[in-house]
Parts: structure tokens; sequence; C-alpha cells
């Protein structure tokens, strides 16, 4: 992922989303977009593994403002950065755990066993949390709620997003419009959910079978279609833009040195001497 954290500005790769934000192509994008931010996640310096909880994280803004400089992403992609974020560093954490705190049963082992992408500080205060009473009683309580899972997500590395482009793609506009018709329904039992229908009343927050960034609670927007394309002509002007910030800059920065030339020139100053310094700064 170097040359991703090395790209500058004007080279970002366009990602086109959907109506919710979840970015769906190009696939090789898509997928150099995800790897990306896992490495963001597994960073200290952006997401500190001092914090218990991510919603603790500071600076998030921020994450997505350097997110935003290596890729072309609408304002919608932001639930599904941070959230993409979470799944991750959550998921770094839980690698942690396994791997250099469970195989050992003393503190100075663990200790000893610190990765050497983590801060030893950092290690510690990870190691002095999961020792933790209210921690342990945490882990307890979902390791059991795990073992009560019993419909695995089977899609392999496809996320939920590309599946349902996909299927929208091959089926059309109709079933779409038929859908959103039931979701709209005020009356009757159409807002129940199929698969609660089928596999139990879901009462989790996020919604399943749709993937990151979608929440029972959050408004979703009756759209029909299935892609938020980003126009090219848009992508353009902003690349524009930029190009003219960077030349504004260039040339600010070339006058700054004609006048420190001209402040340090020892001799007598001449008109041709002003004539030749204006022409550089044309």
């Amino acid at each position: 992922m170097f040359e991703v954290h090395a790209r500058k500005f004007e080279d970002r790769v366009a990602i086109y989303c959907n109506d919710k934000g979840q970015p769906i192509g190009p696939k090789k994008a898509r997928n150099e977009l995800t790897r990306f931010v896992g490495t963001i996640a597994y960073d200290y310096n952006w997401a500190p593994l001092t914090y218990t909880n991510w919603q603790k994280v500071p600076d998030k803004d921020k994450i997505w403002e350097y997110v935003y400089s290596k890729y072309i992403l609408p304002p919608e992609s932001y639930d599904w950065v941070l959230e993409t974020l979470d799944v991750s560093w959550r998921g770094f954490k839980c690698r942690l755990k396994r791997d250099h705190y469970y195989p050992y049963d003393t503190y100075e082992k663990r200790l000893n066993s610190h990765p050497d992408n983590v801060p030893e500080d950092h290690f510690k205060l990870l190691l002095k949390y999961w020792a933790s009473t209210p921690a342990k009683k945490t882990s307890l309580l979902n390791a059991k709620n795990r073992q009560q899972q019993d419909n695995m997500h089977t899609c392999g590395l496809v996320a939920f997003a590309m599946i349902s482009d996909e299927m929208f793609r091959q089926d059309g506009e109709q079933e779409m419009r038929r859908l959103e018709a039931l979701e709209g329904d005020e009356s009757s039992e159409c807002q129940k959910d199929p698969f609660d229908e089928v596999m139990g009343d879901g009462r989790a927050v996020r919604k399943r079978l749709v993937g990151i960034c979608v929440s029972r609670k959050k408004p979703q927007e009756n759209v029909v279609g299935n892609s938020l394309i980003l126009p090219k002509r848009e992508i353009a002007k902003e690349k524009e833009a930029h190009a003219a910030r960077v030349a504004e800059t260039k040339r600010a920065t070339k006058e700054q040195e004609m006048r420190d030339d001209l402040a340090t020139q020892k001799e007598p100053m001449t008109l041709d001497v002003i004539a030749s310094a204006l022409a550089q700064l044309r």
C-alpha cells in the first residue's frame, strides 16, 4: 500500500458508490480502497490502541480527509469509511489478543511477546485492560453470543453492496421498484424484514444483508436505482481547480524568491535588473 500512501492529490482514483455511500466499483480500485483503509486502522498514529472503544478514538475527520486525499469519494461515503475503520481496528485488536495474550499465562511472557508494529507502552495498556474484570466479563459475553450465531457470512470477500449491485444489474429496475414500494408502505405487515420473518426477529441495530454503514435507526431515502456514479465532469473540474492552486502556489513561491534576491542585491538597482526580474515572474 506504499504506492497509495504516496499518491498525490491530483492522481486520486475515482470510486463509484451506491446510494448508501458504499463503494461498488471499479472492482480493483474498490478492493484497493478497502485494503488501504485497513492499513490506517493498523497504524497506531492514526488509530491508537490505547482506547477501549472506537467511538473514543479522536481525529476521525482527519482520517477521512486523508482517505479523501487518495480517492475521489462522495460525502455519502464518510460513514462507510469510518465503519470500515472500526471493523478493521477491532479485528486487529482481536488478532493481537489471540496471538499475544491467550497463548501465555503470565504478564511477563505476554509482554515479551509484544509485536513489533505495536509500541510497548500501547501493548502494556492493552494487557492491563484485557486482564481487568470488566474486559473478561465482556469477552465471555461476546463469546457466548458468538456461539449462538447460526447464520454465518458465506459470501467470502465479496461485499454485500457489490452483490446487491450485480443483482440489480441482472434483474433490472422493475424488481427494485417493487421492493421499494413495499419498504415505503406504512400499513399492514410490509414493514417487516423478510429475512427476520424467516430467520427470527432481528433486534440488532445493524440492518442485515446490506453491508457496512446501514443501520435500522438511520433514515434511508427512497431512491430508485442502486448506484451513485461520480460524474466525470465533476472530477475534471476538481482536478482543474487543484492544478490552478498548485500553479498559484508555485507563482507565489517564485515571486518571494525574486523579492529575496532583490533585497540582497549588492549592485545598484537598474531598469534592466527590474525588467529581468519581472520577465521571470511571467
